[in-house]
Protein backbone atom coordinates (compact mmCIF):
# COMPACT_ATOMS: atom_id res chain seq x y z
CA UNK A 1 0.00 0.00 0.00
CA UNK A 2 1.02 3.63 -0.09
CA UNK A 3 3.31 5.73 2.31
CA UNK A 4 4.44 9.75 1.67
CA UNK A 5 8.29 10.08 0.80
CA UNK A 6 8.37 12.47 3.85
CA UNK A 7 8.35 15.79 1.42
CA UNK A 8 5.18 17.68 0.42
CA UNK A 9 3.95 17.56 -2.29
CA UNK A 10 6.41 14.95 -3.88
CA UNK A 11 4.75 11.19 -5.04
CA UNK A 12 6.05 8.39 -5.88
CA UNK A 13 8.96 9.65 -8.28
CA UNK A 14 9.46 13.36 -7.90
CA UNK A 15 10.80 13.83 -11.19
CA UNK A 16 7.26 13.35 -12.51
CA UNK A 17 6.39 17.00 -10.73
CA UNK A 18 9.06 18.67 -12.54
CA UNK A 19 11.07 19.25 -9.51
CA UNK A 20 14.62 19.07 -9.18
CA UNK A 21 14.25 16.77 -6.55
CA UNK A 22 13.93 13.23 -7.93
CA UNK A 23 14.09 9.98 -6.84
CA UNK A 24 13.67 6.14 -7.27
CA UNK A 25 10.33 5.19 -8.33
CA UNK A 26 9.08 1.75 -5.96
CA UNK A 27 8.97 -1.54 -7.88
CA UNK A 28 5.45 -3.48 -7.94
CA UNK A 29 5.39 -7.05 -9.05
CA UNK A 30 4.32 -5.47 -12.69
CA UNK A 31 7.81 -2.84 -12.77
CA UNK A 32 9.95 -5.23 -13.20
CA UNK A 33 8.44 -7.02 -16.13
CA UNK A 34 8.65 -4.05 -18.24
CA UNK A 35 11.91 -3.28 -20.60
CA UNK A 36 15.32 -1.60 -18.82
CA UNK A 37 15.04 1.98 -19.43
CA UNK A 38 17.92 4.47 -18.80
CA UNK A 39 17.99 5.70 -15.48
CA UNK A 40 17.73 9.20 -15.15
CA UNK A 41 20.36 11.31 -12.66
CA UNK A 42 19.04 11.99 -9.46
CA UNK A 43 19.02 15.87 -10.04
CA UNK A 44 20.22 17.82 -12.84
CA UNK A 45 22.50 20.27 -11.78
CA UNK A 46 21.46 23.94 -11.57
CA UNK A 47 25.60 24.86 -12.82
CA UNK A 48 26.83 25.92 -16.30
CA UNK A 49 29.27 23.15 -15.76
CA UNK A 50 29.26 19.71 -14.77
CA UNK A 51 29.72 19.03 -10.48
CA UNK A 52 30.09 16.61 -8.12
CA UNK A 53 27.59 17.62 -5.71
CA UNK A 54 24.27 19.65 -5.67
CA UNK A 55 23.14 21.46 -2.71
CA UNK A 56 18.68 22.30 -2.76
CA UNK A 57 16.23 23.55 0.06
CA UNK A 58 13.09 24.31 -0.62
CA UNK A 59 10.84 26.00 1.86
CA UNK A 60 6.97 25.59 1.65
CA UNK A 61 4.00 26.74 3.24
CA UNK A 62 0.64 24.27 3.19
CA UNK A 63 -3.26 23.76 3.62
CA UNK A 64 -4.34 20.65 5.06
CA UNK A 65 -8.05 20.33 5.37
CA UNK A 66 -7.58 16.67 6.77
CA UNK A 67 -4.10 16.49 8.11
CA UNK A 68 -5.67 12.73 10.56
CA UNK A 69 -7.07 11.27 7.12
CA UNK A 70 -10.09 10.68 9.28
CA UNK A 71 -13.32 9.63 8.07
CA UNK A 72 -15.06 12.22 10.61
CA UNK A 73 -14.39 15.99 12.41
CA UNK A 74 -12.03 16.36 9.79
CA UNK A 75 -8.93 18.68 11.80
CA UNK A 76 -7.45 21.73 9.68
CA UNK A 77 -3.49 22.57 10.13
CA UNK A 78 -1.21 25.41 8.23
CA UNK A 79 1.89 23.54 7.78
CA UNK A 80 5.31 25.17 7.27
CA UNK A 81 7.70 22.62 5.46
CA UNK A 82 11.80 23.04 4.88
CA UNK A 83 13.71 20.81 3.14
CA UNK A 84 17.26 20.89 2.93
CA UNK A 85 19.13 18.18 0.55
CA UNK A 86 22.03 17.35 -1.03
CA UNK A 87 23.43 15.47 -3.86
CA UNK A 88 26.54 13.81 -4.85
CA UNK A 89 27.39 12.36 -8.67
CA UNK A 90 30.18 10.31 -9.27
CA UNK A 91 30.20 9.23 -13.06
CA UNK A 92 33.46 7.40 -14.67
CA UNK A 93 34.19 5.86 -17.61
CA UNK A 94 31.49 2.88 -18.10
CA UNK A 95 29.59 3.33 -14.74
CA UNK A 96 27.70 6.16 -12.44
CA UNK A 97 26.98 6.55 -8.84
CA UNK A 98 24.95 9.08 -7.19
CA UNK A 99 23.35 9.46 -4.08
CA UNK A 100 20.85 11.89 -2.16
CA UNK A 101 20.36 12.48 1.40
CA UNK A 102 17.34 14.77 1.92
CA UNK A 103 15.66 15.86 5.41
CA UNK A 104 12.54 17.73 6.39
CA UNK A 105 11.05 19.56 9.50
CA UNK A 106 6.76 20.18 8.56
CA UNK A 107 5.67 22.54 11.66
CA UNK A 108 1.92 21.49 12.14
CA UNK A 109 -0.65 24.34 13.57
CA UNK A 110 -2.90 21.33 14.39
CA UNK A 111 -1.52 18.49 15.97
CA UNK A 112 -1.92 15.07 14.14
CA UNK A 113 -3.86 12.19 16.22
CA UNK A 114 0.24 10.85 17.22
CA UNK A 115 0.61 13.90 19.43
CA UNK A 116 -1.39 14.14 22.97
CA UNK A 117 -3.86 16.44 21.55
CA UNK A 118 -4.76 16.04 18.26
CA UNK A 119 -5.66 20.25 18.52
CA UNK A 120 -2.15 21.61 19.94
CA UNK A 121 0.57 22.28 17.29
CA UNK A 122 3.50 19.56 16.49
CA UNK A 123 6.40 18.91 14.57
CA UNK A 124 7.61 16.05 12.29
CA UNK A 125 10.73 15.25 11.14
CA UNK A 126 11.52 12.98 8.11
CA UNK A 127 14.92 11.59 6.35
CA UNK A 128 15.29 10.35 3.01
CA UNK A 129 18.23 8.47 1.47
CA UNK A 130 18.33 7.51 -2.04
CA UNK A 131 21.39 6.17 -4.00
CA UNK A 132 21.73 4.29 -7.30
CA UNK A 133 24.80 2.80 -9.62
CA UNK A 134 24.73 2.11 -13.19
CA UNK A 135 27.45 0.23 -14.58
CA UNK A 136 28.20 -0.76 -18.61
CA UNK A 137 30.26 -4.26 -18.92
CA UNK A 138 29.78 -4.26 -22.34
CA UNK A 139 27.41 -2.68 -24.97
CA UNK A 140 25.57 -5.98 -24.39
CA UNK A 141 25.91 -6.37 -20.70
CA UNK A 142 24.18 -3.65 -18.13
CA UNK A 143 23.54 -3.61 -14.52
CA UNK A 144 21.76 -1.06 -12.23
CA UNK A 145 20.94 -1.51 -8.10
CA UNK A 146 19.58 1.43 -6.04
CA UNK A 147 19.15 1.79 -2.38
CA UNK A 148 16.01 4.05 -1.34
CA UNK A 149 15.81 4.29 2.77
CA UNK A 150 12.97 6.93 3.56
CA UNK A 151 11.43 7.53 7.22
CA UNK A 152 7.74 8.66 6.84
CA UNK A 153 5.48 10.28 8.59
CA UNK A 154 2.84 10.94 6.25
CA UNK A 155 0.43 8.33 4.41
CA UNK A 156 0.73 9.17 0.72
CA UNK A 157 -1.37 7.52 -2.17
CA UNK A 158 1.51 7.69 -4.60
CA UNK A 159 3.66 5.03 -3.04
CA UNK A 160 3.47 1.55 -3.15
CA UNK A 161 4.71 0.57 0.42
CA UNK A 162 2.95 1.21 3.63
CA UNK A 163 -0.78 2.16 4.58
CA UNK A 164 -3.12 4.63 2.90
CA UNK A 165 -3.49 5.95 6.35
CA UNK A 166 -1.44 8.28 9.11
CA UNK A 167 -0.70 5.58 11.41
CA UNK A 168 2.84 7.18 12.82
CA UNK A 169 5.51 6.82 11.86
CA UNK A 170 7.63 4.33 10.19
CA UNK A 171 10.77 3.32 7.67
CA UNK A 172 10.24 1.87 4.26
CA UNK A 173 13.57 0.47 3.01
CA UNK A 174 13.49 -0.65 -0.50
CA UNK A 175 16.20 -2.56 -3.02
CA UNK A 176 16.45 -2.80 -6.13
CA UNK A 177 18.93 -4.96 -8.86
CA UNK A 178 18.45 -5.32 -12.46
CA UNK A 179 20.69 -7.06 -15.09
CA UNK A 180 19.81 -6.60 -18.53
CA UNK A 181 21.74 -8.46 -21.51
CA UNK A 182 21.50 -9.05 -25.67
CA UNK A 183 22.78 -12.48 -25.94
CA UNK A 184 22.23 -12.92 -29.79
CA UNK A 185 21.26 -9.53 -32.37
CA UNK A 186 17.55 -10.45 -31.70
CA UNK A 187 17.51 -12.15 -27.81
CA UNK A 188 17.98 -10.59 -24.91
CA UNK A 189 17.02 -10.71 -21.26
CA UNK A 190 16.14 -8.55 -17.98
CA UNK A 191 16.14 -10.17 -14.77
CA UNK A 192 15.57 -7.93 -11.76
CA UNK A 193 15.71 -8.75 -7.90
CA UNK A 194 13.37 -6.13 -5.15
CA UNK A 195 13.62 -6.26 -1.60
CA UNK A 196 10.79 -3.94 0.49
CA UNK A 197 10.98 -3.92 4.16
CA UNK A 198 8.56 -1.86 5.54
CA UNK A 199 9.05 -1.02 10.01
CA UNK A 200 6.34 0.98 11.90
CA UNK A 201 7.01 3.17 15.18
CA UNK A 202 3.81 2.30 17.15
CA UNK A 203 3.60 -1.03 18.47
CA UNK A 204 0.25 -1.89 17.75
CA UNK A 205 0.50 -1.27 14.20
CA UNK A 206 3.91 -3.21 13.75
CA UNK A 207 2.40 -6.06 15.19
CA UNK A 208 0.65 -6.66 11.43
CA UNK A 209 1.95 -3.83 9.94
CA UNK A 210 5.51 -4.98 9.80
CA UNK A 211 6.21 -6.86 6.76
CA UNK A 212 9.15 -8.00 3.83
CA UNK A 213 8.49 -8.52 0.76
CA UNK A 214 10.84 -10.62 -1.98
CA UNK A 215 10.20 -9.66 -5.63
CA UNK A 216 12.20 -11.48 -8.29
CA UNK A 217 11.85 -11.24 -12.12
CA UNK A 218 13.27 -13.21 -15.06
CA UNK A 219 12.07 -11.78 -18.99
CA UNK A 220 13.17 -12.66 -22.23
CA UNK A 221 12.49 -10.01 -25.25
CA UNK A 222 12.93 -11.91 -28.60
CA UNK A 223 13.21 -9.09 -31.61
CA UNK A 224 10.23 -10.26 -34.29
CA UNK A 225 11.05 -6.70 -36.17
CA UNK A 226 12.40 -3.92 -36.14
CA UNK A 227 9.82 -2.04 -33.96
CA UNK A 228 8.13 -5.03 -32.41
CA UNK A 229 9.60 -7.92 -29.92
CA UNK A 230 7.88 -10.40 -28.12
CA UNK A 231 8.16 -11.08 -23.88
CA UNK A 232 7.80 -13.61 -22.06
CA UNK A 233 8.76 -14.60 -18.70
CA UNK A 234 7.93 -14.96 -15.07
CA UNK A 235 8.10 -13.19 -11.68
CA UNK A 236 7.85 -14.59 -8.03
CA UNK A 237 6.60 -12.17 -5.48
CA UNK A 238 6.83 -13.38 -1.71
CA UNK A 239 5.27 -11.27 1.47
CA UNK A 240 5.53 -12.28 5.04
CA UNK A 241 4.52 -10.16 8.26
CA UNK A 242 6.65 -10.28 11.19
CA UNK A 243 3.64 -9.84 13.98
CA UNK A 244 1.10 -12.24 11.70
CA UNK A 245 0.63 -15.88 10.19
CA UNK A 246 -0.38 -13.59 6.48
CA UNK A 247 1.12 -13.38 3.70
CA UNK A 248 1.63 -15.18 0.50
CA UNK A 249 3.25 -16.37 -2.33
CA UNK A 250 2.72 -15.55 -5.81
CA UNK A 251 4.03 -16.55 -8.94
CA UNK A 252 3.11 -15.46 -12.37
CA UNK A 253 3.45 -16.48 -15.87
CA UNK A 254 3.61 -14.07 -18.59
CA UNK A 255 3.44 -13.24 -22.43
CA UNK A 256 3.45 -9.99 -24.50
CA UNK A 257 4.51 -7.70 -27.35
CA UNK A 258 6.49 -4.23 -26.95
CA UNK A 259 5.79 -1.86 -29.80
CA UNK A 260 7.99 1.13 -30.22
CA UNK A 261 5.72 2.78 -32.93
CA UNK A 262 8.10 5.97 -32.96
CA UNK A 263 11.30 7.12 -31.95
CA UNK A 264 9.27 8.91 -29.08
CA UNK A 265 6.70 6.23 -28.65
CA UNK A 266 6.87 3.71 -27.15
CA UNK A 267 4.04 0.59 -25.50
CA UNK A 268 4.23 -2.62 -24.14
CA UNK A 269 1.36 -5.27 -23.27
CA UNK A 270 1.53 -7.78 -20.96
CA UNK A 271 -0.79 -10.90 -19.96
CA UNK A 272 -0.80 -14.38 -18.10
CA UNK A 273 -1.49 -15.61 -15.34
CA UNK A 274 -1.18 -16.39 -11.76
CA UNK A 275 -1.23 -18.82 -8.58
CA UNK A 276 -1.03 -17.41 -5.11
CA UNK A 277 0.28 -19.63 -1.92
CA UNK A 278 -1.70 -19.03 1.04
CA UNK A 279 -0.52 -19.80 4.55
CA UNK A 280 -3.79 -20.49 5.98
CA UNK A 281 -6.31 -21.17 2.57
CA UNK A 282 -5.77 -23.32 -0.18
CA UNK A 283 -4.24 -21.11 -2.89
CA UNK A 284 -5.89 -18.89 -5.61
CA UNK A 285 -5.60 -18.57 -9.58
CA UNK A 286 -6.18 -15.06 -10.79
CA UNK A 287 -5.63 -13.20 -14.13
CA UNK A 288 -2.26 -11.08 -14.58
CA UNK A 289 -2.24 -8.08 -16.71
CA UNK A 290 0.35 -4.82 -17.67
CA UNK A 291 0.28 -2.13 -20.22
CA UNK A 292 2.46 0.25 -20.41
CA UNK A 293 2.84 3.74 -22.96
CA UNK A 294 5.84 6.28 -22.76
CA UNK A 295 5.23 9.14 -25.43
CA UNK A 296 7.65 12.05 -26.02
CA UNK A 297 5.03 14.67 -27.29
CA UNK A 298 7.71 17.08 -28.46
CA UNK A 299 11.12 18.54 -27.06
CA UNK A 300 8.89 20.07 -24.17
CA UNK A 301 6.43 17.50 -22.77
CA UNK A 302 6.21 13.76 -22.11
CA UNK A 303 3.68 11.73 -20.89
CA UNK A 304 3.68 7.88 -19.44
CA UNK A 305 0.74 5.72 -18.58
CA UNK A 306 0.60 2.23 -16.85
CA UNK A 307 -1.74 -0.59 -16.04
CA UNK A 308 -1.79 -3.40 -13.98
CA UNK A 309 -4.04 -6.28 -12.99
CA UNK A 310 -2.04 -8.46 -10.40
CA UNK A 311 -2.15 -9.99 -6.74
CA UNK A 312 -1.04 -7.31 -3.88
CA UNK A 313 0.11 -6.99 -0.32
CA UNK A 314 -2.96 -5.10 1.71
CA UNK A 315 -2.82 -3.30 4.83
CA UNK A 316 -6.37 -5.21 5.76
CA UNK A 317 -4.88 -7.10 8.73
CA UNK A 318 -7.43 -9.72 8.61
CA UNK A 319 -6.81 -10.87 5.23
CA UNK A 320 -3.29 -11.87 3.32
CA UNK A 321 -3.44 -9.96 -0.38
CA UNK A 322 -5.91 -8.41 -2.77
CA UNK A 323 -6.41 -8.73 -5.93
CA UNK A 324 -5.76 -4.87 -7.57
CA UNK A 325 -6.31 -3.01 -10.81
CA UNK A 326 -3.80 0.45 -10.73
CA UNK A 327 -3.90 3.14 -12.96
CA UNK A 328 -1.75 6.09 -13.38
CA UNK A 329 -0.51 8.56 -15.78
CA UNK A 330 2.23 11.45 -15.64
CA UNK A 331 2.00 14.51 -17.82
CA UNK A 332 4.67 17.04 -18.09
CA UNK A 333 4.91 20.18 -19.72
CA UNK A 334 7.18 22.87 -20.28
CA UNK A 335 4.90 26.02 -21.56
CA UNK A 336 7.94 28.21 -21.61
CA UNK A 337 11.53 28.16 -20.65
CA UNK A 338 10.19 29.00 -17.73
CA UNK A 339 7.77 27.87 -16.41
CA UNK A 340 6.53 24.13 -16.58
CA UNK A 341 3.60 22.07 -15.53
CA UNK A 342 2.96 18.84 -13.97
CA UNK A 343 -0.02 16.92 -13.86
CA UNK A 344 -0.27 12.62 -12.16
CA UNK A 345 -3.18 11.06 -11.67
CA UNK A 346 -3.38 7.68 -9.66
CA UNK A 347 -6.42 5.24 -9.34
CA UNK A 348 -6.14 1.99 -7.41
CA UNK A 349 -9.47 -0.22 -7.12
CA UNK A 350 -8.20 -3.21 -4.89
CA UNK A 351 -10.48 -6.21 -4.33
CA UNK A 352 -10.45 -8.11 -0.39
CA UNK A 353 -11.64 -11.32 -1.68
CA UNK A 354 -13.48 -14.37 0.81
CA UNK A 355 -10.49 -16.47 -0.84
CA UNK A 356 -8.06 -13.98 0.33
CA UNK A 357 -10.04 -13.20 4.40
CA UNK A 358 -8.50 -14.49 7.15
CA UNK A 359 -11.18 -14.02 9.43
CA UNK A 360 -14.29 -15.25 8.68
CA UNK A 361 -16.73 -12.83 10.70
CA UNK A 362 -15.07 -10.06 8.19
CA UNK A 363 -17.10 -9.98 4.59
CA UNK A 364 -15.21 -9.40 0.99
CA UNK A 365 -15.44 -5.53 0.21
CA UNK A 366 -14.03 -3.39 -2.50
CA UNK A 367 -11.81 -0.49 -1.93
CA UNK A 368 -10.61 2.36 -4.36
CA UNK A 369 -8.12 5.09 -3.76
CA UNK A 370 -7.03 8.04 -5.59
CA UNK A 371 -4.66 11.07 -6.20
CA UNK A 372 -3.96 14.33 -8.22
CA UNK A 373 -1.13 15.95 -8.25
CA UNK A 374 -0.51 19.23 -10.44
CA UNK A 375 1.23 22.47 -9.96
CA UNK A 376 3.16 24.82 -11.99
CA UNK A 377 6.71 25.89 -11.59
CA UNK A 378 8.05 29.22 -12.11
CA UNK A 379 11.96 28.98 -13.17
CA UNK A 380 13.46 32.69 -12.19
CA UNK A 381 16.56 31.55 -12.95
CA UNK A 382 18.89 28.12 -12.99
CA UNK A 383 19.28 28.44 -9.10
CA UNK A 384 15.97 29.69 -7.52
CA UNK A 385 12.36 28.68 -8.34
CA UNK A 386 8.63 29.02 -7.19
CA UNK A 387 6.01 26.57 -7.20
CA UNK A 388 2.66 26.37 -6.52
CA UNK A 389 0.63 22.97 -6.00
CA UNK A 390 -2.43 20.89 -4.84
CA UNK A 391 -2.68 17.42 -4.18
CA UNK A 392 -5.93 15.70 -3.83
CA UNK A 393 -6.42 12.25 -2.30
CA UNK A 394 -8.66 9.87 -0.93
CA UNK A 395 -10.30 6.44 0.13
CA UNK A 396 -13.48 5.35 -0.45
CA UNK A 397 -13.98 1.85 1.04
CA UNK A 398 -16.61 -0.78 1.73
CA UNK A 399 -15.48 -0.31 5.26
CA UNK A 400 -16.65 2.79 5.55
CA UNK A 401 -14.58 4.03 8.45
CA UNK A 402 -11.64 3.97 6.39
CA UNK A 403 -12.82 5.81 3.93
CA UNK A 404 -11.96 9.70 3.76
CA UNK A 405 -11.07 13.12 1.49
CA UNK A 406 -8.40 15.03 2.05
CA UNK A 407 -7.03 18.24 -0.14
CA UNK A 408 -3.47 19.85 0.05
CA UNK A 409 -2.14 23.17 -1.13
CA UNK A 410 0.73 24.84 -1.52
CA UNK A 411 3.12 27.18 -2.45
CA UNK A 412 7.20 27.25 -2.49
CA UNK A 413 10.67 28.90 -3.31
CA UNK A 414 13.19 26.31 -4.34
CA UNK A 415 17.06 27.16 -4.19
CA UNK A 416 19.39 24.66 -6.17
CA UNK A 417 23.72 25.32 -6.47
Amino acid sequence: MAVDQGTYPTPTNPALTGTADTGTAPVTPSTPAMMALPVAPLAPDASTSRKFYTLTASLREIYDDNVNTSHTDPVTSYETQLSPSVLVDFPSGDSDFSARYTFDLTYYSAGTESSSNNKKSSVDYTHEFVAQYQHAFSTRFNFNASEQFRYYTEPSIFESTGTLYRNGGYISNILNGSLSAQWTPLLGSITSYSNTVVRYDEADVALVQNNIENTGTHNFIYTLAPKIGLSFGGIVDEVSYDGDSRGYSNYTAFTGIEWKALPSLNATALGGGSYTELPQTSGVASPYASLSVDWSLGARSELTFHYAHEVTPTDQSEADAQTADRFTANFKYDITPSLSAHLQGIFTKSNIAASFITNSSLKSYDENDYGIDTGLTYHYTSYLSFDLGLVVTGVSSGMESLSYARDEASVGVRGTY
